[in-house]
């Protein structure tokens, strides 16, 4: 008798131990379980991700979460999201062409040769069938290294328009006419030109070529100001803006406007761009991402897409150009639009409003 009475005590204390060794475990879960793996709500984004949104957001980048539980974005969210943005893009590119040939339609017919853009103009890549028509001072140099990347050489080098390297890249020294001709017209080969605000790329021209009118200009550019504007350097030898801009003014009204020099020459007697059918209109305004998009769709493995050389003359925003143009006289500014109009209209660029009011007064 008493043998079972034990029995059922020691049973009884065992049970009660149980119960709170179950309570302690359940309250210590309750405390520490946001610190369980499972419980994490971390929202950090994947460097894929980053590597789209840095693409200057040009077109509004998808959510980087997937429904409110706050996951990180997966791998096809991102396949989506990257292919989204390469077909507005693609659209981006569709729409200049087609804006390209709607404009060269209204300017009408005029005596640019396509001829003479393939020679003089036109730097390749061999091994891609690339053709780029470089005009300088929107990204020359920076096409030229990455031509030159492209067909395979890989030695450092500091100025990619020495002899030596244009050579290597330069159409019409590594085709002969025939194929030349063919490089300009035939559908196998892709063609590309960039093109700039005219008046964003004459002020860096002056920044870089003319040193911002802080000391006097040098070699060809001190020669080229005292032969077709002897008036318009100061008594120090410097060169206002306003006054460069008479300078260009006095060129073209002795050499024509397709005999100015090239670092301010307008795209339209360069690339010949209503003669010549280009598969891809960069913008240096959107350079960064239209090249990137190119490397992806030719698959260029070779080149560096965040290279950007000689960019002492280009770092003109557009919300500072504008000051350069404050104290240019209003008949000035008239022959400047003049003179690069058919730039304006054949890439859809607009001449300021407040310079359009300052040409009324």
């Amino acid at each position: 008798m008493y043998k079972y009475k034990d029995l059922s005590v020691v049973l009884l204390y065992l049970i009660l131990i149980v119960l709170i060794t179950i309570s302690l475990f359940a309250y210590k879960t309750k405390e520490y379980g946001s610190t369980f793996p499972f419980n994490r709500t971390e929202n950090s984004q994947p460097s894929a991700v980053l590597d789209i949104i840095e693409l200057k957001e040009q077109f509004p980048a998808p959510s980087t979460t997937s429904g409110s539980s706050g996951s990180n974005i997966t791998q096809q969210e991102h396949a989506k999201a990257e292919e989204t943005w390469k077909r507005s893009v693609e659209r981006r590119f569709a729409e200049r062409r087609e804006s390209v040939r709607a404009r060269c339609e209204e300017v009408g017919p005029y005596n640019y040769n396509a001829q003479r853009t393939a020679q003089m103009s036109f730097y390749c890549s061999k091994n891609y069938n690339i053709f780029v028509c470089v005009t300088a001072k929107s990204g020359a140099t920076t096409w030229k290294t990455h031509l030159l990347r492209l067909d395979g050489v890989t030695e450092h080098f500091r100025n990619p328009h020495s002899g030596k390297y244009d050579t290597l890249i330069r159409a019409s020294i590594q085709l002969n006419p025939d194929q030349l001709q063919e490089a300009a017209t035939s559908r196998s080969a892709t063609r590309i030109m960039t093109a700039r605000n005219p008046l964003t790329r004459l002020v860096s021209a002056y920044r870089d070529k003319f040193n911002d009118g802080e000391r006097p200009p040098v070699s060809r550019w001190g020669r080229l100001t005292a032969r077709h504007c002897k008036n318009c350097t100061g008594r120090d030898g410097t060169l206002p803006f306003p006054q460069f801009l008479t300078l260009v003014l006095s060129e073209a009204n002795a050499m024509g406007v397709a005999g100015l020099d090239k670092h301010y020459r307008p795209f339209s007697t360069v690339c010949s761009p209503c003669k010549i059918q280009y598969d891809y209109i960069f913008k240096q305004e959107t350079f960064d991402e239209d090249l990137h998009y190119l490397t992806q769709v030719l698959r260029l493995k070779e080149v560096k897409t965040g290279l950007r050389t000689n960019t002492k003359g280009n770092t003109t925003q557009y919300s500072s150009y504008l000051d350069y143009y404050r104290d240019v006289p209003p008949d000035v500014l008239k022959q400047i639009y003049k003179v690069y109009e058919k730039d304006f209209r054949i890439f859809d660029y607009e001449f300021p409003e407040t310079l359009l009011r300052k040409m009324e007064d």
